[in-house]
């Protein structure tokens, strides 16, 4: 799952168009908050997708907490919003600017997610038409083909869509019209969701039904630019407003107990809201408190970790995840001991692997920037490899 792009360790300067120049500093908080994100999905797809409801006992604990980690796309969405719009808006007015966008995408992504592909091409049994489609970035739009799913491609198809248009926006508009069309996007998107819900639908992998979450980042980056720009600190407010609201909307609809699919769409599109709203707060109240002992769980070496590894994880574990089914002779549902083996084994690997596919992958491929981009980065170190997840 593509998810955000960190800011350089080296001071980023963010202009708004009109020369004034602002000092933003990597944020380390926004690794951990990565990190959680990757670590929520992992426990999702080990701990619920993939098993059957367990007896009472710590299985089914994690089973319930593990539900929610489907969620952990929404952070990664926000994350990415806030932090390529912050660059974007950085570079708009510097030679080159699509060229080296799209360059720093492509060396990102491109290394490993074809790498993958041509995995599934290989060894998921009929799936040559869901590598097409996810070549073209297009693959969370497989059901309208009949095509299956074979893979975690199409939180990436929703980021690429989005930025093969928002990258032309930052650069023509002023940031408070770039405010603007961020909070239109999250209206748009609650609006198509709220249609499609009195039609029964809830399934919100189309890019138009899923965007807020980006748009929201985005809103985000706007309005730190300004606080950084301006120096104005003004209240915060809305922060804590988005957070109760978002709490509200994910918890209270449920407890209605939705009955019929038009009413388990509505609390769907509620929830999802409900998410968007509490990820942005999180991912605000983090930007805003940076460095301050209030966010230091952020900042642990644990959660930064799997900050930076967390575009390899989330790629990659399910298909761990699978061939550890394929190949263990004891189901992880008729065994306590079978059911943590699995789950060690399967962290244990990811982690391996992705540790693998940093230095073999992700670091020569960051390192090739200086034979594409026309205006190269300061030099930065493993830490501030831009990481998409």
């Amino acid at each position: 799952m593509e998810a955000g792009t960190m800011l350089p360790e080296s001071i980023s300067k963010v202009a708004d168009g009109s020369g004034a120049v602002s000092r933003l500093h990597y944020i380390r908080e926004l690794d951990g908050i990565r990190g959680i994100a990757a670590l929520a999905v992992f426990f999702h797809h080990l701990c619920f997708a993939s098993i059957i409801r367990p007896q009472p006992g710590i299985r089914l604990v994690l089973y319930n907490a593990s539900h929610v980690g489907v969620y952990g796309v929404d952070l990664f969405f926000v994350l990415s919003g806030f932090l390529i719009t912050t660059l974007l808006i950085e570079d708009r007015t510097r030679p080159a600017y699509y060229a080296n966008f799209y360059w720093k995408r492509a060396l990102r992504i491109l290394p490993l997610y074809i790498l993958c592909l041509i995995y599934v091409l290989l060894f998921v049994a009929h799936s040559a038409a869901y590598v097409l489609l996810s070549l073209v970035f297009l693959a969370n739009f497989a059901l309208i083909f009949h095509i299956a799913f074979a893979g975690p491609f199409w939180t990436l198809a929703i980021e690429e869509q989005f930025y093969l248009l928002w990258p032309t926006v930052v650069r023509r508009r002023s940031v408070i019209e770039l405010s603007r069309w961020a909070i239109g996007i999250i209206a748009g998107a609650i609006l198509l969701r709220t249609i499609a819900a009195l039609f029964g639908h809830n399934n919100y992998i189309f890019t138009f039904f899923h965007c807020d979450g980006l748009a929201a980042g985005a809103l985000l980056a706007c309005i730190f630019e300004k606080r950084e720009r301006t120096g104005v600190r003004g209240s915060m407010w809305w922060l804590g407003g988005s957070f109760i609201l978002g709490l509200v909307l994910f918890t209270v609809p449920q407890l209605l107990a939705p009955q019929g699919a038009v009413q388990i769409s509505l609390v769907a599109n509620a929830q999802q809201t409900g998410v968007t709203l509490l990820a942005a707060a999180i991912v605000g109240f983090a930007i805003l408190q940076r460095g301050k002992p209030v966010v230091a769980l952020f900042r642990s070496r644990i959660l930064t970790f799997f900050g930076l590894i967390s575009y390899a994880m989330y790629m990659v574990h399910a298909y761990l995840m699978a061939l550890y089914d394929a190949y263990s002779p004891i189901r992880a549902s008729t065994s306590l001991t079978a059911y943590w083996m699995r789950l060690a084994v399967v962290m244990a690997a990811t982690i391996l692997l992705c540790l693998v596919v940093r230095y073999a992958v992700e670091l020569p491929a960051h390192s090739l920037r200086k034979h594409f981009l026309k205006r190269p980065a300061p030099e930065t170190g493993p830490e501030s490899l831009e990481n998409v997840a």
